[in-house]
């Protein structure tokens, strides 16, 4: 992780995920209901009795689509500083590991979270978003107590979602244009 600050702020994190081999089950000699089970013969393709099974490749079981996606606080004076940028690192990685999502790329700035997401074809952006968004939310109002006083919404963030198919963060253009909408949107601009 990079970091200016030995107390760790926050900048851009790229997770990595070590690459080795599939290693065969070990053996169990245990339980009554495993030495019962049936064991299935491996069958020779001469046989003539092969049946076609259909083995997915790794590229297949985990294919999907990436996203860039965005989201700032409700209030332009909330600021993802100090521990909560720690926290959101945390949690961002916990939610995306309970839905089956892979966390990419993931950038805590005090005025906004960016990160790229990996998730499969089936998800839907507004559904990964909206459980983003409420999963964080709650937890910023439980741990970061502060940030409810102001906020009576029951949501830290600002309307409006910013998802982008894609692997590469934005810009910080792209990211002031974004931002500077959705304050005039809110009013405060």
């Amino acid at each position: 992780m990079n970091s200016t600050d030995p107390e760790f702020d926050v900048e851009t994190e790229q997770l990595r995920r070590p690459q080795t081999e599939a290693r065969p089950a070990p053996r169990s000699s245990g339980s009554a209901a495993i030495r019962d089970a049936k064991q299935e013969e491996p069958v020779s393709p001469s046989s003539g009795i092969a049946k076609n099974t259909q083995v997915e490749s790794p590229a297949q079981q985990f294919a999907g689509l990436s996203y860039v996606c965005l989201l700032i606080p409700r209030f332009s004076d909330h600021f993802l500083v100090g521990d909560i940028s720690k926290e959101l690192v945390e949690w961002m990685k916990q939610i995306c590991i309970s839905y089956g999502w892979r966390l990419d790329t993931i950038a805590v700035r005090p005025g906004y979270l960016q990160w790229v997401i990996h998730v499969p074809l089936s998800a839907n952006p507004a559904q990964f978003m909206r459980i983003i968004r409420q999963n964080t939310s709650q937890k910023i109002f439980d741990d970061f107590p502060r940030f409810k006083q102001k906020n009576i919404s029951g949501q830290f963030w600002a309307p409006g979602n910013f998802v982008v198919a894609g692997n590469q963060l934005q810009t910080p253009e792209t990211i002031n244009d974004f931002i500077l909408q959705t304050r005039k949107y809110q009013g405060m601009v």
